[in-house]
C-alpha cells in the first residue's frame, strides 16, 4: 500500500476509534539493538525499468536454477505485470541476448564479471541477501552456501520500492498501478533479517507453501528442509517395537526394546524417553539414522532430534550419576549424548558429503528447560562441564510451555523463563531456537491475548542471542485473526524496528477496507477487556492453558458491544452487494470469520440472556460458518460437540 495512504487510512481509523471510547497506541517493550538497515534509496538518472508501460529488461537466473532462484523469477515478472500491464521476460544465461539491462537473480555468471563480489554467510545469513545496481541491471544474490531463499526475499524488498507490493494474505496482494518505475541505485549492501529462520506452525501455512513463502517464512518440514520436525526420538529415530539393526550378537530377529530394554525410560506408557546414558552402541545406532536421513533428503539442513511429548526424564543410576559429576540436569544428558552423535555423523559427512552443513536441534522443553550451567567466582555463568557445552552445529529449542503471554518474558511473572533464558544464552548463543505460541489450547475460538507482548518477547528472544524464531498457532483451521497474525509476525521476525499497532493497522485497512475501523474497534475492545481481567482478576490466564471461557471475563454487555460493531462492519460493505458482489462475499467472509468467536461467546457462554429462537438462529450461523471455513476443533484433539448439533 502507498505509505501516504496508508497513514491516512490508519488516522482515519484512529479518529473514528477515539469517538468510540477505544484507545489506539502502543503496548510494546522499548527497543533495542540495530535491525536491517537499507540506505535511502536515489534512482539512476534517465533509466527506467519501465516507461509508457513497456521494459527493455528481463529477469536473469542461472540455467541451473534452483527452486527459490525459479520461483523469485517467475514472482518478479507476474507481480510487474500485474503492476503495468506488460511482462518482463525471464531468460537463462545461455539464452541471454542482451546484457546492457537485466535483474540478476542468484550467483550468475554476469554477477561475477559485473559485481565480482564473493558473498560468505558469515556476513549473509541463510535468508539474507546482497543487492546492488551495476550500470544499467539490478543485481540479487546471496552466499552460494545457502538455500537461496534470500534471494526470493531480496525480490519481494526490490517489488516494495518499485510498485509498493504488499502480500497481506493469501486473498490479498497489493501493487501499485503504474505504467512508470525508475532503475533504483542499490549502492551495494547485504540486507540481513532479525531472525535468521522464522516459523509459524499453523493449518493455514502448513497446507500452503506459497503462502508461507510470501510471508518469508519456512514451514517445519521436509519441503523447507526440516526433517523429523517434533518429538520423535522413540518415534521416529530409534522405535522400541522396530526391528533391531545395530548388530551386535544376538540382534537378529528381535525388537530394539527386546535386544536393548535399558535404552527406553518408561517403555509401555506414555512417560517413555530415550536413556541418554545408554552408551556407544546407542549413540552409534542414533549416528546411523541421521545418516539414513541424510541420504533421504540430501538439501536438508536442519534436522530435529526431539524428546518425547511428556513430564518424565530417565532417572536411572547411571543418568543420577551422570548428572551429579558432568551433566547437572536432564538437560546436560541429552547435550553430552548429542554432542557424542555428532561426533560420528560429521565424521561421516566429511568423508561422504564434504562441504554439506547440517544443523541439529533438540528440545529444552519438559525436564529439560532447565539449562546446564555453574556460575564462576566471579559471576560468569559457563557450561557446567566440557561436556555440555553444544557443539556449533547443535541448536536449542527452548520451548518454555508454562510462560504467561500477557506478560513480558522479562517481567516477574515469566521469571523463571527469563532465567532459563539468560542461562542458555550463555552457552548457546547464536544456536538458540525459541518456542512461543499463539493460541490457548483450551479455546481455539477465544483470541489468545498476546497482541502486547509479542514485539517485546520478539526483543528480549534477539537480545539474548535468539537465532530462530517460531510461534506456535492451532494445528487445525480456527479463527481468531489468523491472517493478521501471520501477517504482523512474519513481518516482525523478518524487521523488529516495526510497530505492532502499525502493522495491525495496515492490516486491516488493506483486508476488511471500509469495515477496517469496526474490526479494529473489536480488536481494541478484546484487548482492554483482557487489560482489566488479566491484570485484575486472573493473572495467570495469559497462558496457553489459562481459563478465558468464562463469563466474568466476557460479560454480556462487552460482548454485544462487540457484535454491535459487526453489524456496523457488515453495514458498511453492503454497497458492494450489487455493485461489486465478489468483493462485497470476499468482504463478509472475512468479517463472519471474526464473527464467529462472538456467536460462539453468545451460544456458550452466555446462551440464558437470549430466546431458543435467538440461539437456533446463532446456531445456525455458527453451523454454517464452521463448515465453510473448515473449522475442526473447538481446542486441542476436541471437535465441536454439540454446539453442531
Amino acid at each position: 500500500m502507498d505509505k501516504k495512504l496508508f497513514k491516512i487510512i490508519a488516522s482515519a481509523v484512529c479518529l473514528v476509534l477515539c469517538f468510540m471510547g477505544v484507545a489506539c497506541g502502543e503496548t510494546e517493550a522499548p527497543q533495542g539493538g540495530e535491525e536491517p538497515q537499507k540506505p535511502q534509496l536515489s534512482t539512476v538518472a534517465s533509466e527506467y525499468l519501465y516507461q509508457g508501460g513497456i521494459s527493455e529488461y528481463s529477469i536473469l537466473i542461472r540455467d541451473d536454477a534452483n527452486y527459490y532462484e525459479s520461483f523469485a523469477a517467475t514472482e518478479l515478472a507476474e507481480n510487474l505485470c500485474k503492476a503495468t500491464g506488460n511482462s518482463i521476460p525471464v531468460v537463462t544465461e545461455s539464452a541471454l541476448a542482451d546484457k546492457t539491462r537485466v535483474i540478476s537473480l542468484g550467483h550468475t555468471d554476469l554477477w561475477d564479471e559485473k559485481v565480482g563480489k564473493t558473498l560468505l554467510e558469515t556476513d549473509i545469513v541463510d535468508s539474507g541477501y546482497y543487492i546492488q545496481t551495476v550500470e544499467k541491471s539490478v543485481y540479487i544474490s546471496c552466499p552460494d552456501s545457502t538455500s537461496s531463499s534470500g534471494v526470493l526475499y531480496g525480490v519481494y524488498d526490490f517489488l516494495s520500492d518499485a510498485i509498493d507490493y504488499e502480500f497481506y494474505a493469501a486473498d490479498e496482494i497489493y501493487c501499485k498501478q503504474t505504467k512508470e518505475i525508475p532503475l533504483y541505485n542499490y549502492t551495494g549492501y547485504a540486507v540481513n533479517p532479525t531472525f535468521e529462520m522464522r516459523m509459524l506452525p499453523k493449518a493455514d501455512l502448513r497446507d500452503d507453501r506459497l503462502t508461507t513463502m510470501r510471508y518469508r517464512m519456512i514451514s517445519p518440514s521436509a519441503s523447507f528442509g526440516l526433517i523429523t520436525w517434533g518429538h520423535g526420538q522413540v518415534s521416529q529415530y530409534i522405535v522400541p517395537d522396530a526391528k533391531c539393526k545395530c548388530g551386535l550378537e544376538g540382534c537378529e530377529g528381535k525388537t530394539y526394546y527386546q535386544h536393548h530394554p535399558d535404552w527406553f525410560y518408561g517403555y509401555g506408557t506414555k512417560e517413555m524417553q530415550l536413556c541418554w546414558t545408554a552408551g556407544e552402541e546407542l549413540e552409534r545406532v542414533v549416528a546411523n539414522r541421521f545418516i539414513e536421513f541424510f541420504q533421504q533428503y540430501p538439501d536438508a539442513e536442519y534436522f530435529m532430534f526431539g524428546q518425547e511429548d511428556n513430564l518424565s526424564n530417565c532417572n536411572c543410576d547411571d543418568c543420577t550419576a551422570m548428572m551429579a559429576q558432568y551433566a547437572k540436569n536432564p538437560a546436560g544428558l541429552q547435550i553430552m549424548f548429542m554432542n557424542k552423535v555428532i561426533a560420528l555423523t560429521n565424521g561421516w559427512l566429511a568423508e561422504n558429503e564434504p562441504g554439506r552443513s547440517v544443523k541439529y536441534i533438540i528440545y529444552a522443553y519438559y525436564g529439560t528447560e532447565a539449562a546446564p550451567i555453574k556460575t564462576t567466582p566471579d559471576g560468569k555463568v559457563v557450561p557446567f562441564s566440557d561436556y555440555v557445552d553444544p557443539v556449533d552445529d547443535l541448536y536449542i529449542f527452548y520451548t518454555p510451555i508454562g510462560a504467561n503471554f500477557a506478560y513480558q518474558i522479562n517481567s516477574d511473572k515469566n521469571a523463571d523463563v527469563y532465567k532459563n533464558l539468560k542461562e542458555w544464552s550463555a552457552i548457546a548463543d547464536g544456536q538458540l531456537i525459541m518456542y512461543l505460541y499463539d493460541i490457548n489450547f483450551r479455546n481455539y475460538l477465544i483470541n489468545f491475548n498476546n497482541f502486547g507482548t509479542v514485539k517485546g518477547m520478539y526483543e528480549t528472544c534477539r537480545e539474548l542471542g535468539v537465532a530462530c524464531m517460531t510461534s506456535q498457532a492451532a494445528d487445525s483451521y480456527t479463527t481468531c485473526f489468523q491472517e493478521m497474525r501471520s501477517y504482523v509476525e512474519s513481518n516482525l521476525m523478518w524487521d523488529l524496528s516495526q510497530s505492532y499497532d502499525d502493522l495491525v493497522l495496515e492490516f486491516m485497512s488493506a483486508y476488511y477496507k471500509d469495515a477496517a475501523q469496526y474490526l479494529y474497534g473489536y480488536y481494541e475492545i478484546m484487548r482492554d477487556r483482557y487489560a482489566y481481567y488479566q491484570n485484575i482478576v486472573s493473572p495467570e490466564s495469559g497462558g496457553i492453558y489459562g481459563d478465558i471461557n468464562t463469563n466474568v471475563l466476557w460479560t454480556q454487555p462487552v460482548v454485544e458491544k462487540m457484535d454491535e460493531l459487526f453489524d456496523k462492519a457488515l453495514a458498511s460493505i453492503a454497497k458492494y452487494e450489487t455493485s461489486s458482489p465478489d468483493l462485497y462475499l470476499s468482504l463478509k467472509n472475512r468479517i463472519m470469520k471474526e464473527r464467529l468467536s462472538v456467536i460462539y461467546m453468545k451460544i456458550r457462554i452466555l446462551p440464558s440472556y437470549y430466546s431458543e429462537n435467538e440461539i437456533a438462529q446463532m446456531r445456525a450461523d455458527f453451523k454454517y460458518y464452521v463448515n465453510f471455513f473448515k473449522l475442526s476443533e473447538l481446542k486441542e484433539g476436541s471437535d465441536f460437540g454439540d454446539l453442531l448439533d
